[in-house]
C-alpha cells in the first residue's frame, strides 16, 4: 500500500506542475496557443494516478508520469531564448517541435509496454500501435491542413485520447480479438454510408423535382435510413459473435434438438458425445471431446484438458480444441467453467451405466459357465444313461415284443430327443462351427415334419456379439418349442431382425390355442436373461390366434 500511495503522490504532482503553463494561460484573457498545445499531457498524469492506485504496471504508470511533464519542459526550453513574449516563444518552439514531441511521446508508450508473450499482451500492444498510427496521422494532417490554433485543439484531444487508450488497455484483464472492434467499426460504418447514400439520393432527387427544402428532406431520410439500417447490422453482429462464442447458454429447445435421437438401448457412452455437442453449441468450440475414466489422456496440440471431479474423484476429463495455444479465449473458458460441473455429473452417471453393464456381462458370462457345467454332467451321466436304457429296450423288443416294451421305445425316444435340445438350448453345440443363421436353419429343420411347418425369415446385416447369438438361438428354441408342445400349433413363423442402430428383435408367431399363457422355467429364465443384457421378452396371445414370443436385445456392448 504503501508504494501504492508514493506511486499517486508522484502522480499527482507530475500533473500538476505540467498543467501548470495552462493554468497560467487560463490567467491570460485569450489563451495563448502556446499554451494550448501544452493541454493534453495532464490526461498523462491523470492515468498514471489510476494504474498507481491500482496497483498495476508500475513501469507503465512512471513513464506516464514523466510524460504529463512535456508542457512545463517545452516552456523551460523556451524560456531562455530572446525575443517576443515567453507565450510567443513557446509557440514558436512548439510549431518547430510539435511532431518531434509526438513521436517520442508514441515511441516512449510503445517501448514502456513492450512486446511480451501472451495473447493479452500481443493485443494490449497492437490497439496502442494502431492508436498510436490514429493520433499521429490525424495531427499530421491537421498541422499542414489548419492553423496553430486549430493544430493545438486536434493535439490536445488526441493526447487526452491516448492516455485514456493506454490506461484502459494497461487496466483491462483481457482484450477482445483484434478483429472484433473492426467488425464493429465496419458495422457502424455500413450503417452510417446507407444513412447517407439514402440522404444523398432523396436530395439529388428532391433537387430534379424541385421540391421544397430538399436539404431538410435529405437529413430526415438519412436519419431514418441509418436508424432503420442499424438493427440489421446488429443483427449481423449477434450472429457473427454467436457463431464465434456459442449461445453462451443451453435451452430447453436445445438439449431438446440434441438429445431428440438418443433410445434407452443405446450404449450409455453416446451421453458423452452428446454433452459434447452441447458444450461445442454453449461455447462456440466445433472440437469438444468428453473422455471417460479417472487417467489423464493424451491431448493433442492446441487441446486444453479439463478434468472433470465428482466429490474429489476424478471420473472424466473435457478436451477443447482451440486455434491459440493458450486456449479458447476467456469468454469461451467461462462458458466452458459454468458446463463443468454437469459434465462431471453426466461422466459419472455413464460411468455407472458402463460399470453395471460390465456387471451383467460377467454375471451372464457365469450363468454360461453355469450351463457348460450342467450340459457336461448331462452329456456325461444321464446322456448315457438314455441310450443304453434305449438300446436295451430295443434289444428285448426284437427278442421278445411286448405292449409295454413297444409304448417305452418312443417314450425313451423322445426322452432322448428333449435332451438333445436341452443340452443344444444350454450351449448351442451348432454355432461352434456355423453362424446364426445357418445354426437357425439346422434348428428349424429339427422340428418340420408330423404335420408340424416352422418358417425362418432372419436379417442380420453385422455379426452378433457371442453373448447375443446364443441369447437368439435359445429364444427360438425354447418359442418354437413351447409352440409345438403347449400350444398345439401347426405353424410357427419366427422373424430375426437386427440392424446397424443396436438393436435385434426375435418373433415367434404361432396359429396355436393362443392364451392364457403361464410361462415356465424355461421363458422365465430367458426373460431374466434379456432384463440382464439389458433388454425384454414377452409372450402374449394374438388377436387372431395363437400366440406371440417378442424379444429384444441390445446389439452393441461397451468395450
Amino acid at each position: 500500500m504503501r508504494g501504492v500511495s508514493v506511486g499517486v503522490v508522484v502522480a499527482a504532482v507530475c500533473t500538476g506542475v505540467g498543467a501548470l503553463p495552462l493554468l497560467q494561460g487560463f490567467a491570460d484573457p485569450r489563451m495563448p496557443t502556446g499554451a494550448l498545445y501544452g493541454a493534453g499531457w495532464p490526461a498523462f498524469g491523470i492515468a498514471a494516478a489510476v494504474l498507481f492506485d491500482r496497483g498495476q504496471q508500475p513501469r507503465i504508470g512512471r513513464a506516464l508520469a514523466g510524460l504529463a511533464l512535456v508542457p512545463t519542459a517545452m516552456v523551460a526550453i523556451a524560456l531562455p531564448r530572446a525575443g517576443g513574449s515567453v507565450w510567443s516563444r513557446v509557440e514558436d518552439l512548439w510549431a518547430v517541435a510539435d511532431v518531434v514531441v509526438v513521436l517520442t511521446t508514441l515511441v516512449t508508450l510503445a517501448a514502456t509496454m513492450g512486446f511480451a508473450r501472451g495473447r493479452v499482451p500481443r493485443r494490449r500492444l497492437f490497439w496502442l500501435l494502431v492508436w498510436s498510427a490514429v493520433v499521429l496521422g490525424t495531427f499530421l494532417v491537421a498541422d499542414e491542413a489548419l492553423v496553430p490554433r486549430g493544430a493545438a485543439v486536434v493535439l490536445t484531444l488526441g493526447m487526452w485520447s491516448l492516455a485514456g487508450v493506454v490506461a484502459r488497455l494497461t487496466v483491462a484483464a483481457e482484450l477482445r480479438p483484434v478483429d472484433e472492434p473492426l467488425r464493429d467499426a465496419l458495422a457502424v460504418a455500413l450503417t452510417v454510408a446507407t444513412g447517407a447514400t439514402v440522404g444523398v439520393a432523396i436530395r439529388l432527387a428532391g433537387i430534379r423535382a424541385g421540391i421544397p427544402s430538399p436539404d431538410l428532406a435529405a437529413v430526415v431520410a438519412a436519419v431514418l435510413a441509418t436508424a432503420l439500417a442499424w438493427p440489421t447490422a446488429a443483427r449481423w453482429r449477434r450472429f457473427w459473435l454467436a457463431h464465434r462464442y456459442g449461445t453462451g447458454t443451453l435451452t430447453p429447445a436445445d438439449v431438446a434438438s440434441i438429445t431428440a435421437d438418443l433410445r434407452p438401448l443405446q450404449d450409455p457412452r453416446v451421453l458423452l458425445d452428446k454433452a459434447a455437442e452441447m458444450v461445442a453449441a454453449c461455447a462456440g468450440r466445433p472440437g469438444v471431446r468428453l473422455v471417460l475414466g479417472g487417467d489423464s489422456p493424451d491431448v493433442p496440440p492446441f487441446w486444453v484438458e479439463r478434468p472433470l471431479l465428482v466429490a474429489g474423484e476424478r471420473v472424466g476429463t473435457l478436451l477443447v480444441g482451440s486455434e491459440n495455444p493458450e486456449g479458447p479465449e476467456p469468454r469461451q473458458a467461462r462458458t466452458i467453467a459454468q458446463l463443468l460441473p454437469t459434465l462431471a455429473l453426466v461422466c459419472r452417471a455413464v460411468g455407472l451405466a458402463v460399470e453395471a453393464e460390465q456387471a451383467r456381462q460377467g454375471l451372464a458370462r457365469e450363468r454360461d459357465a453355469e450351463r457348460a457345467r450342467i450340459l457336461r454332467d448331462l452329456h456325461d451321466g444321464l446322456g448315457p444313461v438314455l441310450a443304453g436304457m434305449s438300446m436295451r429296450v430295443q434289444a428285448e423288443l426284437r427278442r421278445s415284443p411286448s405292449p409295454v416294451l413297444a409304448s417305452l421305445a418312443p417314450q425313451l425316444a423322445e426322452a432322448r430327443a428333449d435332451l438333445r435340445r436341452i443340452v443344444s438350448g444350454l450351449t448351442p453345440s451348432a454355432l461352434h462351427d456355423a453362424d446364426l443363421v445357418s445354426a437357425l436353419q439346422r434348428l428349424v429343420a429339427t422340428f418340420d415334419g408330423n404335420g408340424h411347418q416352422v418358417v425362418l425369415h432372419v436379417t442380420a446385416p453385422e455379426p452378433l456379439p457371442p453373448e447375443v447369438t446364443v441369447a437368439v438361438y435359445r429364444c427360438v428354441a425354447e418359442g418354437v418349442t413351447n409352440a409345438l408342445r403347449h400350444g398345439g400349433a401347426s405353424r410357427v413363423t419366427v422373424q430375426v431382425m437386427a440392424n446397424a442402430a443396436g438393436h435385434v428383435t426375435v418373433n415367434v408367431r404361432d396359429d396355436g390355442i393362443g392364451g392364457p399363457i403361464a410361462p415356465g422355467v424355461g421363458l422365465t429364465s430367458l426373460r431374466q436373461r434379456a432384463e440382464q443384457m439389458g433388454g425384454s421378452l414377452a409372450v402374449e396371445p394374438c388377436d387372431a390366434g395363437g400366440a406371440l414370443l417378442h424379444v429384444e436385445l441390445p446389439t452393441k456392448e461397451p468395450a
